[in-house]
């Protein structure tokens, strides 16, 4: 994709409702604008029940490699609050970012699958992980989990 071909980055409440995994893509694409980072973030996104993205986009610094146990139950534990009683049936969403090459390391899915993992624990409604780094933005497919979910057990 060419920097001309990046969504439009709108106000929240006029960005288009996510109600696919299509949309979520665009709307992360449009949030990350021209790809290049220069440190290691995790993106937590609050939908409303319709799709429609909230005001409040959560960046998460000084990430381990991989995610510590307790950071992601934790997080989890705090999603789950939002949607309860904030959102009432909304959902989250989250991003990867990274600097460096396209593809998807070992680490990020580990941090996809322990994400997720925690999410059904804490009953929290989770959009499948997506990863940006300098070249790609792209979904981690929950295949990729499964694998790896019998690779270690």
């Amino acid at each position: 994709m060419r920097d001309d071909d990046i969504p439009p980055l709108r106000r929240p409440e006029d960005m288009p409702p996510v109600r696919s995994q299509a949309d979520l893509w665009r709307y992360w694409r449009a949030l990350m604008g021209p790809l290049g980072f220069s440190e290691r973030l995790l993106w937590l996104q609050f939908l409303e029940p319709d799709g429609r993205v909230t005001p409040s986009l959560t960046q998460i610094t000084e990430l381990p490699r991989v995610p510590d146990a307790r950071l992601v139950d934790n997080l989890m534990m705090l999603c789950h609050r939002v949607c309860r009683d904030n959102l009432e049936g909304g959902s989250v969403a989250v991003l990867l970012s990274r600097p460096g090459p396209a593809g998807i390391t070992a680490d990020e899915r580990v941090w996809a699958q322990r994400l997720t993992d925690a999410a059904v624990i804490a009953e929290v409604p989770l959009w499948p992980v997506h990863v940006a780094n300098d070249q790609v933005l792209v979904v981690i497919p929950p295949d990729d989990l499964v694998a790896l979910r019998a690779a270690a057990g």
